[in-house]
């Protein structure tokens, strides 16, 4: 069996920790001996059994429809919308009928097997878009084996004296409401994350900010697993997540396998068991979130999530999973 990976956009125009993560489980499916490779578009000759695409949304309506007319089995990884106000909902069945959902139904009808990362997920696939469960598996992101390598260090590590937040700058990810927060509370705060294309203004007002402090830093970027992202993650005091939008951020994920106090939005997303224990904030109020730091410093052990459930988070129960799912596509 021959599996082609397949990404939603080049990854020179976006990458994130989508991108991350099919990464991730392919390079954990090859360290096991899977025949998966990266389609060359260009290569008239390539054969193969099953193509795995990663995203569903109308970038990859043709990739997924002629792939299944080709005769091939069609896997897509999917993150979807948790679609919590009835406004989300409304625009839903509106596109549903004359826009975007209409082709990614239409999408659906041809793909195999839709694999997501929680069971909230799944509910919104059979709920909203009235897919059989029989049609749908849950496989939690990777968190790499670094983090695992550290957390009985973690664990007995005295914690730093900085809150932690990981990801692309922007407005989604709520890094200015955080930064204004840690102000507030007067603690110290190290932002990890490129600035995230089209929202310079953005960017602009948290750099405003951070100058009025001289206990914010802001580092633009550093390689995922890299040893001094590790060392940031390691010996900071709690991490803090406080986005609008997310499915199953990894960097919370990693946070929790060291043994770290999680502040998460109080939104869907935060409501997966792999974030239990977590406080939850009000995602727009400063003072909310200045409340939950202040809380978290005082009783941190109260909002670490459950180590143990982590482990399905291993990269080679990861693979082990897709594994399943491939081989599933036969019998």
């Amino acid at each position: 069996m021959k599996i082609a990976y397949l990404p939603y956009q080049p990854h020179c125009f976006a990458f994130g920790g989508f991108e991350v993560q099919m990464l991730a489980a392919f390079d954990s499916l090859n360290n096991i001996g899977t025949n998966v490779f990266k389609l060359d578009v260009w290569d008239k000759t390539v054969d193969f059994d099953v193509v795995h695409c990663w995203g569903l949304d109308i970038a990859n309506y043709e990739n997924v429809k002629w792939a299944k007319k080709s005769g091939k089995k069609v896997v897509v990884t999917a993150l979807v919308n948790y679609f919590e106000t009835k406004k989300e909902i409304a625009k839903f069945f509106v596109s549903s009928i004359i826009y975007k959902q209409k082709l990614v139904k239409e999408m659906l009808s041809y793909i195999d097997t839709i694999v997501v990362v929680n069971e909230k997920q799944a509910n919104v696939f059979i709920e909203m878009y009235k897919i059989s469960p029989s049609k749908i598996t849950i496989i939690p992101n990777i968190v790499n084996e670094l983090f695992f390598d550290l957390h009985n260090k973690a664990v007995s590590l005295k914690a730093g004296s900085y809150v932690l937040t990981v990801g692309n700058v922007c407005k989604r990810k709520n890094q200015l409401n955080l930064a204004k927060a840690c102000i507030l509370e007067d603690r110290e705060l190290v932002i990890i994350g490129k600035p995230l294309a089209g929202e310079e203004n953005y960017h602009l007002e948290l750099e405003h900010v951070i100058s009025g402090s001289s206990k914010i830093k802001w580092i633009k970027g550093l390689a995922e697993n890299s040893n001094e992202l590790l060392q940031y993650f390691l010996h900071c005091s709690m991490f803090a997540l406080p986005s609008y939008v997310e499915q199953q951020p990894i960097a919370l994920l990693e946070a929790a396998v060291l043994n770290k106090p999680l502040l998460i939005a109080h939104k869907a997303y935060a409501k997966q068991s792999y974030y239990n224990n977590s406080y939850l904030v009000n995602p727009d109020s400063v003072n909310d979130i200045a409340k939950g730091i202040r809380d978290i410093y005082a009783m941190p052990v109260t909002y670490v999530p459950d180590y143990k459930i982590l482990d399905e988070c291993r990269s080679i129960n990861v693979a082990t999973s897709y594994i399943k799912v491939y081989n599933k596509l036969f019998q």
